[in-house]
């Protein structure tokens, strides 16, 4: 009894100190039955007065905590026209729960006139205190009920973030709690996108009690960012580091997004130009610390005795190109994969290298003379700029040192030849041998991969070739095109005069490149390894060679099929 909890925050009263001390101790037991600590630094004993869950309650007495309506409380009276008219459309949001509305802002109201000089007058600023008091008052202000839908609005300035708390009662939003606060000197140079963002993470933090297990609405006039963080879409290939790591954090709540146009959200805007400086130590985010280790990292990787990261904030500021992205980021709303971190630009977790410094990055990464691809991969990993890898190319080729000591450059791939249409209109022939005193004419055709194999004693001339293939061709038939070697045997005029006789149109491989008529090569060598594998056997080589022929054009191929099947249309027995 007289325990209550909410998540984490447990409270135990009673109405005389031995009724507390008692439901103290059973309720510690309780915990330690269930094997559930206590951190002795965040408990709190016998108070008299406490702050729970936006409240401070006291003896017969609960109230709103102060930090709860702090940035309305603390705003500063608006200093010009601009700064009147975003109050009044922070207070005109919720005008319809302040009574008599039109005569309290009257005063202020008509300084808006065109062609009245703003003067800042008592009448102004008793109804702008009067006009605080009432956004926080119990008419405005509701208190906060996990049973009611929950409304997340956040904003950005180049000067502060602020988020509203609210409840939507009958198609309005109450506002629960308001909460502003300045950027530190640091973020102030996030680009505009990245400060919005960092506004829904100060939210996120700030209202962390209210809406962490709980579906709520997440409301931002920025369009980018609704995309990028919202639950049910994948996240944009190149968002910025700091980006990723918001939407990391925010993927642990349960919420949807909506976008809102700016003008609809003045009552958040307000308070963002207006924000509430902070007094005493900021509370850091520890998602902002996790980015800004991910930097010091990538800085720390590329430093050197002549980099360091004061020398590229200098040479960013030098760098007219860099200075106008860095102009454009802190203007622009639209997503980038840029951000900005201690006056420096990152792309991703990569830091952006001004004009002046690439030259010597370039060196220190090639410091061990590595290759054009391990260069790219170290490089990728912690430096950026416009046309990083034609650089890095070029430096490579560059080097003398590595031109000594480099292979040989790779062989050039080898043409394959073009399939034809029909059996025996593509030749390719060579001659094996010397083996056992004969030589080898070797002739393939190219679609069906048929051999046909003539035997030779002597040496071979045009005139013995000449016959063995008029020996072939008397059963085949003539070839249109017959591929050999460059061997004075086949450029003879004698051969070239009997192939253009018998119109056969003669192909050259190659110079010094026998892959080039590979086909006839290949059986070469499969004639003399088959060959020399059976010379322990005493048949004749005739013989040899014809059961060779044999088996080999019985044998399927790889495409399923043997060349007496692709040949002659049938299979060999």
């Amino acid at each position: 009894p007289k325990v209550e909890a909410y998540f984490d925050d447990i409270i135990c009263h009673g109405t005389t100190l031995e009724e507390c001390t008692e439901n103290l101790i059973a309720c510690l037991e309780r915990l330690k039955e269930n094997d559930l600590h206590l951190s002795r630094a965040k408990c709190s004993f016998f108070k008299e007065s406490i702050n729970y869950l936006g409240h401070v309650v006291s003896f017969n007495k609960i109230q709103k905590c102060p930090t709860k309506v702090q940035a309305i409380s603390q705003m500063p009276r608006p200093k010009d026209v601009d700064e009147l008219r975003r109050f009044l459309g922070l207070v005109t949001y919720y005008a319809k729960f302040v009574p008599d509305f039109s005569s309290k802002s009257y005063p202020l109201r008509r300084l808006l006139r065109v062609g009245e000089k703003f003067i800042w007058t008592a009448a102004a600023e008793a109804s702008f205190l009067n006009l605080k008091s009432e956004l926080c008052s119990d008419r405005v202000l509701v208190p906060f009920d996990p049973s009611k839908p929950v409304v997340l609005t956040t904003d950005a300035s180049p000067t502060g973030i602020a988020a509203i708390l609210s409840h939507e009662i009958e198609g309005y939003e109450r506002p629960i709690a308001y909460a502003s606060r300045a950027l530190t000197q640091a973020e102030s140079n996030y680009s505009q996108l990245d400060r919005e963002a960092l506004a829904i993470i100060y939210a996120a933090n700030h209202f962390f009690n209210y809406i962490f297990g709980k579906r709520f609405v997440l409301v931002t006039d920025n369009e980018p960012l609704s995309r990028i963080f919202h639950p049910d879409r994948a996240l944009p290939q190149m968002t910025s580091a700091r980006l990723l790591r918001y939407a990391s954090f925010l993927s642990g709540l349960d919420y949807t997004v909506r976008c809102k146009r700016g003008k609809d959200n003045e009552n958040v805007d307000c308070l963002s130009r207006a924000p509430v400086s902070p007094s005493g130590n900021l509370p850091q985010i520890t998602v902002d610390e996790e980015v800004d280790a991910l930097y010091a990292e990538t800085l720390l990787q590329i430093s050197s005795s002549a980099i360091t990261a004061d020398t590229i904030v200098e040479e960013t500021a030098r760098d007219p190109e860099l200075q106008a992205l860095i102009s454009d980021l802190k203007n622009s709303r639209k997503d980038s994969p840029y951000t900005v971190s201690g006056n420096m630009l990152f792309r991703s977790d990569r830091a952006v290298i001004p004009k002046a410094l690439r030259v010597p990055i370039l060196e220190e990464l090639h410091a061990t003379h590595s290759g054009i691809t391990k260069m790219k991969q170290l490089a990728r990993r912690y430096v950026y700029w416009e046309g990083l890898d034609k650089d890095i190319e070029r430096l490579v080729k560059s080097c003398e040192p590595c031109a000594m000591v480099r292979h040989s450059p790779q062989k050039a791939k080898v043409h394959p030849w073009d399939q034809p249409g029909e059996n025996w209109e593509r030749l390719h022939i060579d001659y094996a041998g010397p083996v056992d005193g004969h030589f080898f004419l070797m002739c393939v055709d190219a679609k069906s991969k048929w051999v046909e194999v003539r035997m030779l004693r002597d040496a071979p001339s045009s005139a013995t070739t000449i016959s063995l293939l008029e020996n072939i061709f008397s059963v085949h038939g003539y070839p249109s095109v017959l591929v050999s070697d460059n061997a004075a045997i086949f450029k003879s005029e004698e051969f070239q005069s009997h192939c253009k006789e018998r119109g056969i149109f003669q192909k050259f491989s190659a110079s010094n490149h026998p892959a080039t008529n590979g086909l006839a090569e290949r059986c070469i060598q499969t004639l003399k390894r088959r060959l020399k594998a059976a010379a322990g056997d005493t048949t004749p080589l005739p013989t040899k060679v014809q059961n060779i022929l044999f088996r080999y054009r019985a044998t399927p191929l790889v495409s399923g099929q043997s060349p007496a099947e692709l040949y002659l249309k049938r299979r060999i027995r």
